[in-house]
C-alpha cells in the first residue's frame, strides 16, 4: 500500500490508495470474455442472469456480481407484451459521487453511465450556467487543476487510472454487448471527482481543502452516495466539520451515505473516513477466498461494517488497456457502494432520505442477514462480518443463488438477527 504525504497550508495528510497488485494483465479488449481462472473464484457459472449479454458476466468471469446478488438490482427482462403501467416502475437512478485521479468517461463501460448536469451540457460554453461557480462542470470536476476535464491527464496516459477501475465496478453500462456489469448498473450514475493525481507518483496528492470543496460540491449537486476507495491518516478541523455535516448531522440538507474504504495490508487503523463514528458512514470489509476476510485487514469501528469482495475483480482500464484484473480492498469499496445505489434506486425504496435508508435498509435489513463471512483472526472481526447483497430485492418470482442458499429458518433465523443486530449495530 503506497503512502503518499501531501501539504496544504501547514497540514499533511497521508493518503492511501489501492495498491496495484502484481497480476497478470491483459492488454487486448477482448480479455473479460476469454475465460479465466483466478484463485478459486474464476470462473463462476452459472450465472443468476442468463439474459444479461456483457461478454464477462456471461463468461463467468464477474464472480463479484453474483456474489452480492447484483443482478435483483438491474431492471429485470421483461416480455414484449408488459403493460406500459408496469413498465412505468423503472429505476430512478442514484448518484454516486467517486472521490478519485478521475476516469476515463470515454470507456465503452462508463460513457453512458455518468451523471449529467443539464443545465451546463445544454448551455454555452466557457459560461458557468447554472451558477454554481464552476464552468462547463457536465459530469463533475477536476479539483486538482481547477476545471471541467475529469480525464486522466496526458501525463497520466500509460498509468493505472484507479478512478476509472472503481468508477466501473460502480456502475459499468449493462447488456452492450461487451466488458463487465456491476450491481449498479442500472440505479447509479457517476459523478466523477479529481482530487489527487494518478500513478504511483502522485503529482497532485491529497489536499485537504481541495477534497472540502469536493465534497460541498458532490452534495450540493445532489449526489447520494460518496464513494472512497482510499483512505488518510490526518486530518483537520474543517475536513470534520464537513464530513460530521454530510454523514452524521440529523436533518441536514447535505446528508449523503459515506461508503468508506478499509484497508487490508496491515495498517493498524483503518484511517479516515471510515475512522469516522458518523451515523451514515457504511465501511466496506475486504472478501476474500471462501467467505474470509481478506488477511491484513484493519480493525474498523464498530458501525455498520458490510463484507464486498475485493480479489480476482476484472474493472475498466484506460486504452489501450481497457480492462484490468485487479486485487484489493479499494474493489470493495467500489462494488459496495454499487450494491447499495442499486437497491436505493428501486421502486420500493427511491423515495427514501439518506436517513431512512440507512435506518431501514443498511441497519435494519442488510447488517442482520444469515449471510456472514468467516470468522476473523482480529477484533473487531471474530465474529465475521455481514455479507453485502442485494438480498433485500428478492421475491418468490425473482432471486439470487445467495439468497437463497444461505437462508436459514425458524428458531435460527431469529437467533442470528438478533445476535449480528447486537454485534454490528452503532
Amino acid at each position: 500500500m503506497r503512502r503518499i504525504r501531501a501539504r496544504r497550508a501547514g497540514t499533511w495528510l497521508a493518503l492511501s490508495s489501492l495498491a496495484w497488485s502484481p497480476c497478470d494483465v491483459w492488454a487486448q479488449s477482448d480479455f473479460p470474455c476469454q475465460p479465466l481462472t483466478c484463485s478459486t473464484l474464476l470462473p463462476s457459472l452459472p450465472v443468476d442472469d442468463p439474459h444479461t449479454n456483457d461478454c464477462a458476466y456471461r463468461a463467468g468471469n464477474l464472480w463479484w456480481v453474483d456474489y452480492v446478488a447484483g443482478s435483483l438490482a438491474w431492471t429485470a427482462t421483461r416480455p414484449p407484451a408488459r403493460p406500459p403501467a408496469r413498465a412505468a416502475r423503472a429505476r430512478k437512478p442514484v448518484t454516486v459521487a467517486v472521490f478519485d485521479d478521475g476516469a476515463f468517461i470515454e470507456h465503452e463501460d462508463l460513457r453512458n453511465q455518468l451523471w449529467t448536469n443539464e443545465a451546463e451540457a445544454h448551455g454555452r460554453a466557457g459560461i458557468d450556467d447554472d451558477g454554481n461557480g464552476y464552468v462547463d462542470d457536465v459530469h463533475g470536476w477536476n479539483f486538482v487543476d481547477d476545471n471541467a476535464d475529469v480525464s486522466p491527464s496526458a501525463a497520466c496516459r500509460g498509468q493505472v487510472s484507479h478512478g476509472t477501475l472503481m468508477a466501473s465496478l460502480i456502475a459499468a453500462q449493462r447488456n452492450n454487448g461487451v466488458g463487465i456489469a456491476a450491481a449498479g448498473s442500472d440505479g447509479a450514475r457517476l459523478m466523477i471527482l479529481k482530487v489527487v493525481g494518478c500513478g504511483a507518483a502522485q503529482s497532485a496528492p491529497l489536499d485537504p481543502i481541495r477534497l472540502a470543496r469536493a465534497l460541498e460540491y458532490a452534495t450540493r449537486m445532489g449526489a447520494r452516495i460518496l464513494s472512497f476507495s482510499n483512505h488518510w491518516y490526518a486530518t483537520t478541523p474543517e475536513l470534520d466539520r464537513t464530513f460530521e455535516e454530510i454523514a452524521d448531522r440529523p436533518g441536514s440538507p447535505n446528508a449523503a451515505i459515506v461508503v468508506a474504504s478499509v484497508p487490508n495490508k496491515g495498517e493498524p487503523a483503518a484511517g479516515y473516513p471510515a475512522a469516522y463514528d458518523f451515523r451514515r458512514i457504511v465501511r466496506a470489509i475486504p472478501i476474500g477466498n471462501d467467505d474470509t476476510i481478506s488477511p491484513g485487514t484493519s480493525p474498523a469501528p464498530i458501525g455498520l461494517n458490510l463484507g464486498a469482495p475485493s480479489a480476482c475483480v476484472i474493472g475498466a482500464a484506460v486504452p489501450p488497456e481497457n480492462y484490468r484484473l485487479e486485487q484489493g480492498s479499494s474493489n470493495s469499496t467500489a462494488i459496495l457502494a454499487g450494491v447499495l445505489a442499486g437497491i436505493w434506486a428501486t421502486p420500493p425504496y427511491a423515495k427514501l432520505g439518506a436517513d431512512e435508508f440507512v435506518a431501514g435498509v443498511v441497519r435494519k435489513r442488510m447488517s442482520t442477514t444469515p449471510r456472514r463471512s468467516k470468522p476473523g483472526s482480529r477484533p473487531p472481526y471474530d465474529h465475521g462480518v455481514p455479507l453485502a447483497d442485494a438480498c433485500v430485492l428478492a421475491t418468490e418470482q425473482r432471486s439470487a443463488r445467495v439468497c437463497r442458499s444461505q437462508e436459514p429458518t425458524g428458531k435460527r433465523a431469529n437467533e442470528l438477527q438478533r445476535n449480528s443486530a447486537g454485534r454490528d449495530a452503532r
